[in-house]
């Protein structure tokens, strides 16, 4: 099973056993000044690709489109009693490692081992608008936007052994900031008093320079996760 299969079964397992806790459960309403939400999840960019190539002229394309991503998320002050509203920030770290052997193409007999890392980091702050469904305050529906900024990571090792025997290390690295925005969605059952659970999705648009490692100058992406939110 793919890391996508195990996180979408993963995602909907929770979301079902939150929706039948909260069937059986009556609260008082959700009056908390603030609020601290765990999200962990991953997030599927349209175009992360590394070209990562070596001083003998071979490449490789390292796909780094899907990444595993945990964070947290803090709103404060709500106005309002079902409708609230308020402020949000948040922040969210993404980790990545892959292995990659393969023999080049062309007849030279490289053997090629590549081991890769990248790790990104978001820091996001707006607005939120959050909705109960019900007067008893047993789910809501919220969204949240504005700006972020966004750091990226790349490294990688490589190592080519030719039919002789010969080794060669190359290594590539980047780092890079960008700044774009933010919008999110979803929606949360109480599970107990003071906590809700449920899913989430995240879009991010920002403008960053990965071209020295042969990347793009843009991260697009869609996230979903699960989160739990309590209630201070």
């Amino acid at each position: 099973m793919n890391m996508k299969k195990i996180v979408l079964t993963t995602i909907t397992l929770i979301a079902l056993s939150a929706i039948a806790r909260a069937q059986y459960n009556t609260y008082d309403h959700w009056d908390n000044n603030y609020t601290v939400q765990a999200l962990l999840g991953a997030v599927q960019f349209e175009d992360l690709k590394i070209d990562d190539s070596s001083g003998n002229g071979d490449s490789a394309e390292i796909d780094l489109a899907l990444i595993p991503q945990f964070g947290a998320a803090w709103g404060t002050l709500p106005k309002g009693d079902r409708f609230q509203y308020g402020l949000e920030t948040s922040f969210l770290l993404g980790l990545r490692f892959d292995d990659i052997n393969y023999a080049s193409v062309g007849g030279s007999g490289l053997h090629v081992s590549i081991s890769t890392s990248m790790w990104m980091f978001d820091l996001a702050g707006g607005g939120y608008a959050s909705l109960f469904l019900d007067k008893n305050h047993k789910a809501r529906i919220y969204v949240g936007g504005g700006p972020l900024m966004t750091y990226v990571d790349y490294r990688s090792e490589r190592e080519e052994t030719d039919l002789g025997g010969t080794e060669e290390t190359f290594d590539n690295d980047e780092s890079a900031f960008g700044i774009g925005v933010y919008a999110r969605a979803g929606f949360e059952f109480r599970i107990y008093e003071a906590g809700m659970l449920g899913l989430g999705a995240r879009g991010t648009w920002s403008s960053i320079d990965l071209s020295d490692v042969g990347g793009s100058s843009e991260l697009t992406g869609i996230a979903a996760f699960i989160s739990f939110t309590a209630g201070l």
